[in-house]
């Protein structure tokens, strides 16, 4: 069996082809090796465009992917995510599980760089408004304010938000956000007062505003959420402070003097009558809630002539006052109650030395009239604060100029300061009964 063999001359041997010189054959074999390396290039090239798609999600990012321009339906968490390299797939992803910031400068006066924080008496002190570069707002009291914003916000809702504000780029987000912010900080700043903007209820004000914000993100399905909201700074114009200033100053020592007032009458009301006197006196409480007192309430029923209405407002006031009042008013009360059961109590004393004496009487008046006498003489004699003259049975008259004991008196003074000292004030007088001992 015959064998054909086919021989391949090399370079230059072929038929009517010249030989390579050595210089030809190094650029040949140069050029042969460059295209293989380009062929190896070309392979990786491939397989990494192959695996462009394929992302690591941070821990605080999500993605989407879009496949051919359309959004698909699942939002991936953090991890790999497998995706077709681009123009097929294209994720994007975003910081959803961090809050992002920024602070709105629309309702603050034009400052230098670096002068944000600084107080505008310092760096536009005696400089006018100018609307056309200053921002400003307008409240309910006629006056002007300028307000800063601290916003933070948060990306809540991942496909609301890329199909209804935008991409990665938080431009388009913090415009949007502004927008609304700058809408709701106009209506509702003109329903406050400049006092109240710039000092007294700055965080009402940023509460109030943040939920309108949120109502209308929301209503606008944005997917995005103010989670705070700040007044890191806000001020009356350069020009106005000091005047603002000095009625601000007044303002809060008016408020300090009734303040200490308050505090000074529930102080002696306390002392007066304790925690009773809230139901005896029209006040209000820390809340503002007015409670109208039983005084006032009983005046009202007199004035318009309701009996029943007065019959049984003066019961609960003696209720009130019999068991509940206490400070002075009730260590007074009780000092009364000692002295009616003291006082009835020698009335009926009184009433049955009478009626022991009675018999006697009737049998021999001139003897008990004598025998009570004669003791009502000797308890007279040994009282305190008396003084006593004898005088000789021999004389025919004598007279006797009489000043008042000073030592008695001075001892007198003592005893009764100090039974003032002691809360017994309502000590009964002494009093002569001619039918006591």
């Amino acid at each position: 069996m015959a064998h054909h063999h086919h021989h391949h001359p090399p370079a230059g041997d072929l038929p009517g082809e010249a030989p390579l010189d050595a210089a030809n054959q190094s650029l040949a074999d140069a050029m042969r090796a460059s295209f293989n390396i380009l062929k190896f290039i070309m392979f990786v090239l491939i397989v990494l465009y192959m695996f462009s798609g394929v992302r690591c999600i941070d821990e605080n990012e999500e993605a989407v992917v879009f496949r051919f321009g359309k959004l698909l339906p699942t939002v991936r968490g953090s991890g790999p995510s497998m995706a077709f390299p681009y123009p097929i797939d294209e994720t994007l992803t975003f910081a959803t599980k961090k809050n992002s910031a920024f602070r709105s400068m629309h309702h603050w006066p034009k400052v230098k760089e670096g002068q944000q924080n600084e107080p505008l008496n310092k760096v536009r002190s005696g400089r006018a408004i100018d609307p056309a570069v200053d921002g400003s707002l307008l409240t309910a009291d006629s006056g002007i304010v300028h307000i800063q914003w601290d916003v933070k916000y948060r990306v809540e809702d991942l496909r609301q938000y890329v199909i209804n504000v935008g991409d990665e780029s938080t431009t388009e987000v913090e415009g949007l956000i502004t927008s609304i912010l700058n809408d709701a900080t106009i209506n509702l700043v003109a329903n406050y007062s400049a006092q109240d903007v710039t000092r007294g209820m700055t965080t009402e004000l940023a509460i109030k505003v943040r939920s309108k914000v949120n109502d209308r993100l929301e209503r606008l399905r944005t997917g995005v959420r103010v989670v705070a909201l700040d007044i890191p700074h806000s001020s009356v114009p350069g020009p106005t402070m000091v005047a603002f200033d000095n009625v601000a100053n007044a303002q809060n020592d008016r408020d300090k003097s009734v303040q200490e007032a308050q505090q000074d009458k529930n102080k002696i009301l306390n002392a007066t009558a304790g925690v009773a006197w809230r139901k005896l006196i029209t006040h209000s409480d820390a809340n503002r809630q007015k409670s109208v007192g039983l005084l006032d309430r009983l005046d009202e029923a007199i004035a318009n002539g309701d009996e029943a209405a007065k019959t049984a407002l003066e019961a609960e006031i003696d209720d009130l006052l019999e068991h509940e009042v206490s400070g002075l008013a009730g260590q007074r009360i009780r000092l009364a109650r000692g002295y009616y059961t003291q006082v009835v109590q020698q009335i009926d004393g009184d009433v049955d030395q009478y009626h022991a004496v009675l018999d006697e009487y009737l049998a021999s008046p001139e003897l008990l009239v004598h025998r009570l006498w004669e003791q009502t003489r000797q308890r007279v004699l040994r009282l305190p604060g008396v003084t006593k003259h004898f005088v000789a049975g021999a004389a025919d008259e004598l007279r006797i100029h009489v000043e008042p004991d000073p030592e008695q008196k001075k001892q007198d003074e003592i005893e009764r300061l100090q039974k003032e000292a002691e809360g017994y004030k309502f000590a009964p007088e002494q009093k002569l009964h001619g039918i006591m001992p």
